[in-house]
């Protein structure tokens, strides 16, 4: 099934949005210590949040390699998600209906604020309880999704591949490390992906460290630093899109072609490719992503790139794949 119109699995922004989201950014530089120094924010949760973003950056490739197996999906049936329970709301909720203030606590005055933390463990298990049952109702719609869409899949059509890929996605994880991307099929069974990736100026440019339980502090990064986050970035998830899509459409191969908006000679930002890699079957079998950097991943691999420490990415060309660039009005559609 070739020559089908490329899909949109993830939107990426516009240039009014892009630039309007750059202009913030930097206005966001510039009044970040006059804010500090109004109303500092040095909770150690900042510090937490920071590692989280990094990781998400970084290490978006660090998955397990396996194959959708659509002959078994086919063959089985659809599911119900479990009941939604209120197991652990009911537990909270008896530990603060049998609460009684011991002497410490009455001879403290503590009953109110021990009270107070059994009310907030309460409403933390009822969340905790609606968490578990969403989790539950979203892996029964992709399993359902999997089984109705199995012998399209099979049949190598672009629209069940989108949509299958939409459901699986985990969109939390992946969606902080990219713009968005598309597949397309220019040729039967050759499918490529167009990544559009972070731009040098989304990657973060102060870190925040935890200084102890309770306290963090920022330190800005140097721009060798940012510079090796963002090489870094571009291939951890052009790795990730990559093998979450051959996993979906089997086959010997996908193909990325991973694209970045970069300043040129006037100061306007245009969108270039800085990344083409083939991935393999054979080859992601044989590997743990979860044990290798991504730029060296990529490297093994037998990647494109042009890269530098002082100047970050150029363009490459890639004029000589015979490549079907996605049609802009595929490109425009939005995420349901």
């Amino acid at each position: 099934m070739s020559g089908q119109a490329a899909k949109t699995v993830i939107a990426t922004m516009n240039r009014i949005d892009r630039a309007t989201k750059r202009t913030l950014r930097e206005r966001e530089r510039k009044e970040r210590p006059a804010a500090r120094a109004k109303k500092p924010d040095t909770t150690a949760a900042n510090a937490a949040k920071y590692e989280k973003l990094v990781e998400n950056l970084t290490r978006a490739h660090c998955i397990k390699y396996v194959r959708k197996d659509w002959t078994t999906i086919a063959s089985l049936g659809l599911v119900e998600p479990a009941p939604r329970t209120h197991t652990k709301e009911q537990i909270a909720r008896k530990k603060l209906a049998r609460y009684e203030p011991g002497l410490i606590d009455a001879l403290f005055g503590l009953g109110a604020d021990r009270r107070r933390a059994l009310a907030e463990a309460v409403l933390s298990a009822a969340k905790e309880d609606a968490d578990l049952y969403n989790r539950g109702k979203r892996a029964a719609e992709a399993h359902n999704l999997d089984v109705n869409l199995a012998s399209s899949v099979l049949a190598m059509d672009l629209g069940a591949i989108e949509q299958t890929l939409r459901i699986n996605l985990d969109l939390e994880a992946i969606t902080p490390a990219l713009e968005g991307f598309a597949i397309t099929m220019p040729a039967t069974g050759r499918i490529i992906v167009y990544l559009d990736a972070l731009e040098l100026d989304a990657i973060p440019d102060e870190a925040i460290i935890a200084v102890d339980n309770e306290r963090a502090g920022y330190a800005a990064l140097p721009f060798s630093n940012i510079q090796e986050m963002h090489i870094s970035n571009v291939c951890s998830i052009s790795l990730r899109i990559g093998t979450e899509v051959l996993s979906v459409v089997g086959g010997e191969a996908v193909e990325v072609v991973t694209r970045v908006h970069l300043p040129g000679r006037t100061g306007e930002y245009e969108q270039h490719p800085v990344l083409y890699v083939r991935l393999p079957h054979a080859a992601l079998s044989r590997m743990d992503l979860t044990r290798l950097e991504p730029v060296s991943c990529i490297t093994a691999l037998g990647g494109r790139l042009d890269w530098d420490g002082s100047r970050g990415f150029a363009p490459i060309r890639i004029d000589d794949l015979r490549l079907t660039d996605p049609t802009a009005a595929e490109a425009s559609r939005k995420v349901a």
